[in-house]
């Protein structure tokens, strides 16, 4: 079965330098001379810039390339470091000792981006960074060229942009925020293809997007990274059990139509906001798709069957402050996703994991470590309900809590049963955005694969202490 036990984007498990793993090409390395060199721009004294302070009181880290301000070079960092306890899989290993529980301390995330809008038309985006830096991380871990696109804005209704990018279509969180969340980390649900066809969900990508009127739209056309540079890759078909297959040659045609009743969003660049703290009125209802001709294969009969990637999504976002300046918000997304990548698709995720290996003869059919089935053929729901209160003390040292909730139900043709999982957290925000705390706990499903299927056997638990940190 698929499972992202191993990846960069989901996993612990680093594969640019991992004994007897090759390096995946589809990712360009950076050393720490090229960071350290961004790093010497952050710290040269500059002079007052003229721009809106950020929540720390200082002055962004954005400099004008004209008189006006209208062309402008902007950085940005952040680091998302997670501390957990969690209950793994049955039959997880470490070092070939069954592991019933792990706590950890890990990276994350690691952001380092460069923006800069030369003229008025031209925009240019790019990004760096590491995910999921643990315990089993190897030495000297390799930074990767997230994103690297230019943007050529003809009006607010029209911009064409080119390049390894986050912009793509089917729903809000398939491009999210990672650093401004309400929930303690990205939907995978919303994620269906990561590092299958696309690279930390990135692709190379030609897109349009703009504004018309309350319309707010992308299209994207994207050449898929080989699956066969995913370490899950198996090109071993089954009878009728859908793989991605290296033997297509379709490429990807995404979309999003969103429609903003209240306040509109920015669409300067791909990420959405998990929430505005009280600083806009939102309240949009979304539809998106995306399609990939003969994507996936199995047997069939015992012989080779294409399946073509059909991907269909709705969604609504609330986030809204209840009455003027007394600092409570409501945060609502619910979304409905129509999946089909072919019979009985399923992928067990891990994220972040912190245990690899398992053994044969007592492993689940979920995997070792904290991996469950989380994307696959049929029809998922999810939502997020969030209430965000006033600040603590009159100064606003204290910072404001937002307890949240969230969940996903889904019903997967290979599955006898719904999965369903849920998070329970709160956040602390510190410094709105730029410095939040945040716990979180996840109870998920196990499940076996017995004689009558693949049945749920049994709910485990996992609770995360997160703090990010943000300098933009």
């Amino acid at each position: 079965m698929p499972q992202l036990a191993e990846r960069r984007h989901l996993s612990g498990k680093n594969i640019n330098k991992t004994k007897g793993n090759k390096r995946m090409p589809i990712t360009t390395t950076f050393r720490p001379t090229f960071l350290s060199l961004m790093w010497m721009l952050v710290l040269v004294q500059v002079s007052a810039q003229g721009y809106e302070k950020t929540a720390w009181g200082n002055q962004p880290l954005k400099w004008k390339l004209n008189e006006t301000g209208a062309h402008w070079i902007a950085l940005h960092t952040y680091g998302q470091f997670w501390s957990r306890i969690l209950e793994n899989n049955p039959g997880s290993l470490l070092s070939d000792q069954p592991q019933n529980n792990t706590f950890d301390i890990s990276v994350r995330r690691f952001r380092l981006g460069v923006q800069a809008q030369l003229t008025d038309k031209l925009f240019v985006y790019s990004q760096v960074g590491i995910n999921n830096l643990n315990y089993l991380s190897p030495r000297g871990t390799a930074t990767d060229l997230l994103d690297a696109y230019a943007e050529y804005g003809f009006s607010k209704e029209i911009s064409i942009g080119a390049g390894k990018t986050a912009w793509t279509g089917l729903s809000r969180y398939s491009a999210p925020n990672t650093s401004k969340l309400m929930t303690y980390d990205l939907l995978l649900l919303a994620l269906p293809t990561a590092d299958e066809t696309n690279d930390l969900i990135r692709k190379l990508s030609l897109y349009g997007k703009g504004k018309l009127g309350n319309l707010d739209y992308r299209m994207v056309f994207s050449k898929p990274f080989s699956p066969t540079n995913s370490p899950d890759f198996d090109g071993e078909l089954e009878e009728n059990k859908a793989k991605f297959t290296d033997k297509s040659t379709g490429n990807i045609y995404s979309g999003y139509l969103k429609w903003e009743f209240l306040e509109k969003e920015t669409n300067k660049i791909p990420f959405a906001d998990g929430t505005y703290l009280g600083a806009k009125k939102i309240f949009n209802l979304g539809l998106g798709a995306e399609f990939q001709n003969n994507a996936l294969a199995s047997l069939q009969n015992g012989e080779t069957g294409f399946h073509d990637l059909r991907l269909l999504a709705a969604d609504i976002f609330l986030d809204l402050p209840l009455q003027a300046d007394n600092g409570n918000v409501l945060t609502v997304y619910a979304a409905y996703f129509n999946y089909d990548f072919g019979p009985n698709y399923i992928r067990n995720t891990g994220v972040n994991n912190p245990i690899v290996d398992s053994s044969p003869g007592q492993v689940s059919f979920n995997g070792s470590g904290n991996a469950f089935p989380v994307v696959g053929t049929g029809d998922s729901f999810h939502t997020q309900l969030g209430y965000l209160f006033p600040y603590l003390d009159e100064a606003g040292k204290r910072g404001r809590l937002q307890p949240y909730i969230s969940m996903q139900y889904s019903n997967f043709d290979i599955l006898k049963d719904p999965m369903a999982y849920y998070d329970i957290g709160v956040n602390w925000y510190l410094k709105e955005h730029l410095s939040k705390f945040s716990i979180n706990i996840r109870n998920r499903p196990i499940f076996e694969d017995t004689l009558q299927g693949v049945v749920l056997d049994d709910r485990k638990w996992s609770a995360i202490l997160q703090y990010i940190i943000r300098l933009e």
